[in-house]
């Protein structure tokens, strides 16, 4: 995890604040190097015309305590946490001031850099002097130093060996990462013009390695400190600090200072446990409502269709009973029309009675003078023939009498089926009245309906006799004349019984032709519910 620190200094009556990052918690004595190395390439950059070139050095730091909302000084690395702001104080001179004002946002660097402590490159002799160099000459001394060889353009291998005849060691990222920042088109070498575009994003990289390139060649007289001397400094530092804060009331309250901060930092990291804990809570709260919502949303959808799906059903229910009023009609016409089909074929069963006894009382007539003259024996044999005849005709009137009585079985079965259907619409209107309770019992008027239709639509028309197809007799003829039963010419009583009979075959054949004609208006009818099944034109 990287750790960064927000670090602000003056420069010259100028508030500077940049972030250093550390790829942990540095020490005090890291964070001093750190901030010496970057400020130092900053102050030289920014320094005045004719002010003189002084060395970066850090007397103290201060940090901004969040508990206490106040400074405090720094005197241990366990004060410091990620983010803090911190300022550093330099030794007092007539050249800079530390007068109050609003700090800066801090700027940061694509990589944080120093010079470790006893590096050569620390020491150096203040020779600056006059204008200070502009950022095209800092960049165009640079690149062409950085390129010995004169190659027109730098390698990953001139980058780095610039960085280590600097001595800068990166706290944050590498050389490999400015390389990248810098090779935009990705060619592995970078040329003039690439090297002025990181210029401009990285100044202050390019001014480290300006100056430390510059100071190569004034190095300081002594040598560098070593271990001992940097173990040393650290003493006296940490000397400075415990002689400084002994036994004074400064101390005792930078201790209290420190307890509280402590204290409030506990309680800090306890508020932000609690506030994890409740930001998880209301994280699963809000998963919570999103998906009873979801199945809220999903709930409503479901209700829609089954909505529909009734508000379906009642509508097919509703074209059911309006089919079975249709029906209900048809039926109470075709029950009409087979009365009045019965009253015609009991007329014509009368009237065939009546003619069977008619030939009876001439068959009788004919035997009482069987035993008559030569002429009358003529005349009896004639009254055979007659006889047979009129059997004929009866055994023809019996088939049709038969043919009749299918036909009205035929229609009792009709009778019967419709009757079959009224109970059937009767069971879809009791399972209407359910249909609100549940969709499964609309669901099941529903298919008790289409099965009412079909049984309907397979039903099949009653047959027509085959006599309907016989050519048509007259529709009528003059009544036959009356003769007295006295006259005893079998002749003329059979001539009379025959036009009796055919009379009474007419007045038959009308009577069905009524009774196909209602079943025709019941089966062929547009209004009737089968006339799309049976139809001939559909």
């Amino acid at each position: 995890m990287v750790f960064s620190l927000d670090v602000g200094s003056d420069l010259y009556g100028t508030k500077c604040n940049v972030t250093l990052e550390f790829p942990n918690r540095p020490t005090v004595a890291e964070l001093t190097a750190a901030t010496e190395s970057n400020f130092d390439v900053k102050s030289r950059a920014q320094r005045p015309a004719g002010y003189p070139d002084t060395p970066f050095k850090i007397e103290t730091f201060q940090l901004f305590d969040d508990t206490l909302l106040r400074w405090v000084d720094l005197y241990n690395e366990q004060q410091l946490r990620h983010g803090v702001q911190l300022w550093c104080f330099q030794p007092e001179s007539i050249w800079h001031s530390d007068a109050q004002g609003v700090i800066p946002t801090a700027q940061r660097a694509p990589v944080t850099w120093t010079t470790p402590l006893g590096s050569p490159r620390r020491a150096r002799i203040a020779a600056d002097a006059g204008v200070p160099p502009t950022l095209s000459e800092k960049l165009r001394s640079v690149f062409f130093q950085i390129d010995g060889q004169n190659k027109g353009y730098l390698l990953f291998n001139d980058l780095e060996n610039a960085f280590r005849r600097c001595d800068m060691a990166f706290t944050q990222g590498t050389a490999g990462d400015l390389f990248t920042l810098a090779d935009q088109n990705r060619s592995q070498h970078i040329t003039y013009d690439e090297w002025v575009n990181f210029a401009v994003k990285c100044p202050s990289v390019v001014d480290a390695l300006f100056f430390k390139m510059r100071d190569m060649g004034h190095d300081a007289p002594h040598s560098p400190p070593g271990y001992d001397a940097q173990k040393q400094r650290q003493q006296e530092l940490t000397n400075m600090y415990r002689d400084n804060w002994q036994n004074t009331p400064a101390k005792m309250q930078a201790e209290q200072d420190f307890k509280l901060a402590q204290e409030a930092e506990r309680r800090r990291a306890q508020a932000d446990q609690a506030l994890r804990e409740h930001q998880d809570a209301l994280e699963k709260a809000q998963q919570a409502a999103q998906q009873h919502a979801a199945q809220h949303a999903q709930a409503r959808q479901y209700a829609s269709d089954q909505t529909r799906s009734m508000d379906d059903a009642q509508n097919a229910l509703r074209q059911a009973e309006s089919d079975a009023a249709a029906a209900s009609a048809q039926e109470a016409a075709a029950r009409a029309a087979m009365d009045q089909a019965k009253m015609k074929r009991a007329a014509a069963e009368q009237a065939l009675r009546q003619a069977q006894e008619y030939q009876q009382a001439a068959q009788q007539q004919a035997d009482s003078e069987a035993a008559a003259q030569y002429a009358a024996e003529q005349h009896a044999a004639q009254q055979q023939a007659a006889k047979d005849h009129a059997a004929h005709l009866a055994q023809l009137a019996a088939q049709e009498h038969q043919q009749a009585l299918e036909a009205e079985r035929a229609a009792q079965e009709a009778y019967a089926a419709q009757r079959a259907a009224q109970q059937a619409q009767q069971d879809a209107q009791q399972a209407a009245h359910q249909l609100q309770q549940a969709e499964a019992a609309a669901q099941a008027a529903y298919s008790a309906q289409r099965a009412r239709e079909r049984e309907f639509s397979q039903t099949p028309p009653p047959p027509t006799p085959a006599y309907y197809h016989q050519p048509a007799q007259p529709a009528h003829q003059p009544a036959p004349a009356y003769h007295s039963p006295n006259t005893h010419d079998p002749r003329i009583e059979y001539e009379a019984a025959k036009r009796r009979a055919d009379e009474l075959r007419r007045q038959k054949e009308d009577a069905e032709r009524e009774e196909r004609e209602a079943w025709n208006k019941l089966y062929y009818s547009p209004a009737s519910p089968h006339y799309l099944s049976h139809s001939p034109h559909h």
